[in-house]
Formats: C-alpha cells, sequence, structure tokens
C-alpha cells in the first residue's frame, strides 16, 4: 500500500520576508520556510527589511522576525511597517525577550514563538499566518 501526499497548502509560494541579525539562524530559519514551497527573501538587519517592505510592489504575506535585529527590534519593524501593510502577518521569535516585556509593548505581533522552537512549530505557524493574509484577514 502506497502512502499518498497530502495536496500542496494553497498558501505555499506565497513570500516570507525573513530578519535575523544572526546569519547562521537566518538561513537556517529562511531554508526551512523555502523547503516547505515558500518564497523567501532574508534580511540580517531591520532597516533594510523595513525599507524592502515599504518598497515592494507587491508585499509579502508573512513576516519572520527575530527581537534582536541589531539597528532596530522586531516590534519596532512591526510597527513602522503595519500603517502602509495593514495586511501583512508578523511572527515574531526571540530567545532573549522577556514576556514581560512583550506584554507591555504597544505593538503585539500576530504570533509569537519562543526560541529554541521546533521546525514545524515554525512552520505551522508561516502556515496560518499566510492563510489568513490569502483570505484578507487583519
Amino acid at each position: 500500500m502506497s502512502a499518498t501526499l497530502p495536496p500542496p497548502a494553497p498558501t505555499r509560494g506565497a513570500l516570507v520576508f525573513v530578519v535575523d541579525d544572526n546569519a547562521l539562524l537566518g538561513e537556517i530559519t529562511r531554508q526551512l520556510i523555502a523547503s516547505a514551497g515558500y518564497e523567501t527573501k532574508l534580511f540580517h538587519q531591520g532597516l533594510p527589511a523595513r525599507d524592502a517592505l515599504l518598497a515592494a510592489a507587491a508585499p509579502p504575506a508573512v513576516l519572520v522576525t527575530d527581537f534582536d535585529i541589531g539597528d532596530i527590534n522586531g516590534l519596532d519593524l512591526i510597527n513602522q511597517v503595519r500603517a502602509k501593510l495593514p495586511l501583512l502577518k508578523t511572527l515574531l521569535v526571540s530567545g532573549t525577550a522577556k514576556p514581560e516585556v512583550l506584554a507591555r509593548h504597544p505593538v503585539k505581533p500576530d504570533q509569537f514563538l519562543a526560541k529554541p522552537f521546533r521546525a514545524d512549530d515554525l512552520l505551522g505557524a508561516v502556515d496560518r499566518l499566510a492563510a489568513q493574509a490569502r483570505a484578507g484577514a487583519v
């Protein structure tokens, strides 16, 4: 008896921006997401990612950003792009941001994953957020 693969998710192929100031972790995260069928673009600093997001003719469906990204933090990045891109879905990942800091910050990501995370947790979060983006959910 042969196993059949499930059909590809309708959101696979969507563009996902990944921002992490750690080159190795950023590349691993990007590769995991790309291996699931998404188009990806990796940034190692927040300001170049912000500029690319704001200038994009076709913005990504999902932004996956670390909290500590060098020149700004991930929540500030989310805040700076939300006005122009209200449908952009955001996933904040961090191994350093304390829950009380995140709770006090006025900007909230659509989802949060604590590092270290499992690959299936990351991909599940990206899948859910990409589906919400495709449906136009704010």
